[in-house]
Protein backbone atom coordinates (compact mmCIF):
# COMPACT_ATOMS: atom_id res chain seq x y z
CA UNK A 1 0.00 0.00 0.00
CA UNK A 2 1.54 3.23 -1.15
CA UNK A 3 0.08 6.53 0.08
CA UNK A 4 1.78 9.72 -1.05
CA UNK A 5 2.37 12.74 1.15
CA UNK A 6 0.42 14.82 -1.38
CA UNK A 7 -2.63 12.57 -1.02
CA UNK A 8 -2.46 12.87 2.77
CA UNK A 9 -2.14 16.66 2.49
CA UNK A 10 -5.19 16.79 0.21
CA UNK A 11 -7.15 14.66 2.68
CA UNK A 12 -6.17 17.05 5.48
CA UNK A 13 -7.82 19.80 3.39
CA UNK A 14 -11.01 17.68 3.25
CA UNK A 15 -10.83 17.21 -0.52
CA UNK A 16 -13.46 14.57 -1.38
CA UNK A 17 -11.59 13.33 -4.45
CA UNK A 18 -8.48 12.72 -2.32
CA UNK A 19 -10.54 10.95 0.34
CA UNK A 20 -12.02 8.67 -2.30
CA UNK A 21 -8.54 7.94 -3.66
CA UNK A 22 -7.32 7.14 -0.13
CA UNK A 23 -10.32 4.83 0.26
CA UNK A 24 -9.40 2.95 -2.94
CA UNK A 25 -5.74 2.64 -1.89
CA UNK A 26 -6.39 1.52 1.70
CA UNK A 27 -9.58 -0.51 1.31
CA UNK A 28 -8.02 -3.98 0.92
CA UNK A 29 -5.50 -3.45 3.71
CA UNK A 30 -8.10 -2.22 6.20
CA UNK A 31 -10.76 -4.72 5.16
CA UNK A 32 -8.35 -7.59 5.76
CA UNK A 33 -7.93 -6.39 9.36
CA UNK A 34 -11.69 -5.94 9.84
CA UNK A 35 -12.44 -9.42 8.53
CA UNK A 36 -9.87 -10.88 10.90
CA UNK A 37 -11.62 -9.32 13.91
CA UNK A 38 -15.26 -9.62 12.85
CA UNK A 39 -16.75 -13.05 12.18
CA UNK A 40 -19.72 -11.57 10.30
CA UNK A 41 -19.08 -9.75 7.02
CA UNK A 42 -21.66 -7.06 7.81
CA UNK A 43 -19.85 -6.31 11.08
CA UNK A 44 -16.53 -6.17 9.22
CA UNK A 45 -17.96 -3.66 6.74
CA UNK A 46 -19.41 -1.55 9.57
CA UNK A 47 -16.02 -1.53 11.32
CA UNK A 48 -14.32 -0.63 8.04
CA UNK A 49 -16.64 2.32 7.44
CA UNK A 50 -16.18 3.56 10.98
CA UNK A 51 -12.40 3.17 10.61
CA UNK A 52 -12.39 5.28 7.45
CA UNK A 53 -14.49 7.92 9.19
CA UNK A 54 -11.93 8.05 12.01
CA UNK A 55 -9.06 8.24 9.51
CA UNK A 56 -10.72 11.16 7.70
CA UNK A 57 -11.61 13.05 10.87
CA UNK A 58 -8.28 12.47 12.63
CA UNK A 59 -5.92 12.77 9.69
CA UNK A 60 -4.73 16.13 11.06
CA UNK A 61 -3.29 14.18 14.00
CA UNK A 62 -1.21 11.97 11.70
CA UNK A 63 2.54 12.30 12.37
CA UNK A 64 4.56 12.10 9.15
CA UNK A 65 7.39 10.35 11.03
CA UNK A 66 5.20 7.27 11.50
CA UNK A 67 4.47 5.06 8.48
CA UNK A 68 0.91 5.75 7.32
CA UNK A 69 0.11 2.02 7.12
CA UNK A 70 0.93 1.58 10.82
CA UNK A 71 -1.21 4.57 11.74
CA UNK A 72 -4.31 3.36 9.90
CA UNK A 73 -3.70 -0.22 11.07
CA UNK A 74 -3.84 0.94 14.68
CA UNK A 75 -7.01 2.95 14.04
CA UNK A 76 -8.64 -0.05 12.34
CA UNK A 77 -7.70 -2.49 15.11
CA UNK A 78 -8.91 -0.08 17.80
CA UNK A 79 -12.20 0.37 15.93
CA UNK A 80 -12.65 -3.40 15.74
CA UNK A 81 -11.95 -3.64 19.47
CA UNK A 82 -14.56 -0.92 20.10
CA UNK A 83 -17.10 -2.94 18.08
CA UNK A 84 -16.19 -6.00 20.08
CA UNK A 85 -16.69 -4.18 23.37
CA UNK A 86 -20.17 -3.13 22.27
CA UNK A 87 -21.11 -6.77 21.65
CA UNK A 88 -19.00 -8.27 24.43
CA UNK A 89 -21.68 -9.45 26.82
CA UNK A 90 -23.61 -11.39 24.21
CA UNK A 91 -20.49 -12.86 22.62
CA UNK A 92 -18.82 -14.42 25.59
CA UNK A 93 -21.39 -14.87 28.29
CA UNK A 94 -20.47 -18.54 28.37
CA UNK A 95 -16.79 -17.73 28.94
CA UNK A 96 -17.14 -15.28 31.85
CA UNK A 97 -16.51 -17.77 34.65
CA UNK A 98 -13.36 -19.38 33.34
CA UNK A 99 -10.99 -20.66 36.01
CA UNK A 100 -8.06 -18.28 36.38
CA UNK A 101 -5.74 -21.02 37.59
CA UNK A 102 -2.40 -21.87 36.04
CA UNK A 103 -2.47 -22.78 32.40
CA UNK A 104 -0.64 -25.73 30.92
CA UNK A 105 2.06 -24.99 28.41
CA UNK A 106 0.65 -23.84 25.12
CA UNK A 107 1.36 -26.12 22.21
CA UNK A 108 2.23 -24.66 18.85
CA UNK A 109 0.11 -25.02 15.77
CA UNK A 110 1.22 -27.91 13.62
CA UNK A 111 3.72 -27.02 10.95
CA UNK A 112 3.35 -30.14 8.81
CA UNK A 113 5.47 -29.74 5.68
CA UNK A 114 3.12 -32.03 3.75
CA UNK A 115 0.12 -29.88 4.60
CA UNK A 116 -0.81 -27.69 1.68
CA UNK A 117 -3.21 -25.26 3.29
CA UNK A 118 -3.84 -21.91 1.72
CA UNK A 119 -4.23 -18.70 3.69
CA UNK A 120 -7.96 -18.48 3.01
CA UNK A 121 -8.58 -21.94 4.49
CA UNK A 122 -6.61 -20.99 7.60
CA UNK A 123 -8.56 -17.72 7.88
CA UNK A 124 -11.79 -19.72 7.64
CA UNK A 125 -10.62 -21.96 10.49
CA UNK A 126 -9.81 -18.94 12.64
CA UNK A 127 -13.23 -17.43 11.88
CA UNK A 128 -14.88 -20.64 13.17
CA UNK A 129 -13.44 -20.05 16.64
CA UNK A 130 -15.77 -18.58 19.27
CA UNK A 131 -15.83 -14.78 18.98
CA UNK A 132 -13.82 -13.98 22.11
CA UNK A 133 -11.22 -16.65 21.38
CA UNK A 134 -10.93 -15.33 17.84
CA UNK A 135 -10.42 -11.76 19.09
CA UNK A 136 -7.78 -12.75 21.62
CA UNK A 137 -5.98 -15.03 19.15
CA UNK A 138 -5.88 -12.29 16.52
CA UNK A 139 -4.59 -9.67 18.93
CA UNK A 140 -1.94 -11.84 20.61
CA UNK A 141 -0.77 -14.16 17.84
CA UNK A 142 -1.39 -12.27 14.62
CA UNK A 143 -0.92 -8.68 15.77
CA UNK A 144 1.63 -9.26 18.54
CA UNK A 145 -0.13 -7.50 21.41
CA UNK A 146 1.07 -8.57 24.88
CA UNK A 147 -1.37 -10.57 27.00
CA UNK A 148 -1.64 -7.79 29.56
CA UNK A 149 -2.69 -5.21 26.96
CA UNK A 150 -5.22 -7.56 25.38
CA UNK A 151 -6.67 -8.38 28.79
CA UNK A 152 -7.04 -4.67 29.52
CA UNK A 153 -8.53 -3.89 26.10
CA UNK A 154 -11.13 -6.65 26.36
CA UNK A 155 -11.73 -6.27 30.10
CA UNK A 156 -10.77 -9.86 30.93
CA UNK A 157 -8.05 -11.29 33.16
CA UNK A 158 -4.61 -12.18 31.80
CA UNK A 159 -5.23 -15.82 32.71
CA UNK A 160 -8.47 -15.81 30.72
CA UNK A 161 -6.60 -14.21 27.83
CA UNK A 162 -4.00 -16.98 27.96
CA UNK A 163 -6.76 -19.59 28.13
CA UNK A 164 -8.32 -18.23 24.93
CA UNK A 165 -4.97 -18.40 23.11
CA UNK A 166 -4.42 -21.94 24.38
CA UNK A 167 -7.94 -22.97 23.37
CA UNK A 168 -7.54 -21.38 19.92
CA UNK A 169 -4.18 -23.01 19.27
CA UNK A 170 -5.44 -26.40 20.40
CA UNK A 171 -8.58 -26.12 18.26
CA UNK A 172 -6.63 -24.97 15.20
CA UNK A 173 -4.03 -27.69 15.71
CA UNK A 174 -6.77 -30.33 15.82
CA UNK A 175 -8.31 -28.93 12.64
CA UNK A 176 -4.93 -28.88 10.90
CA UNK A 177 -4.24 -32.50 11.88
CA UNK A 178 -7.68 -33.44 10.58
CA UNK A 179 -7.10 -31.63 7.27
CA UNK A 180 -3.64 -33.19 7.00
CA UNK A 181 -4.92 -36.72 7.54
CA UNK A 182 -7.74 -36.11 5.03
CA UNK A 183 -5.29 -34.87 2.41
CA UNK A 184 -2.96 -37.84 3.03
CA UNK A 185 -5.84 -40.32 2.71
CA UNK A 186 -6.91 -38.70 -0.57
CA UNK A 187 -3.34 -38.97 -1.88
CA UNK A 188 -3.33 -42.72 -1.27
Amino acid sequence: MKVSAELIAECKRNKRKAQFELYKVCYAFMMQICLRYNPVDADAHAALNESFLKVYTKIDQYNEHVPFALWIRRITINTCIDHFRKRKTELYASFQNIDDGPIASISHISNDADLSLDAEALRAMIRQLPAVSQQVFNLVILDGYPYEEVAELLDITVATCRWHVHFSRKTLQEQLVEVSSESKSKAV
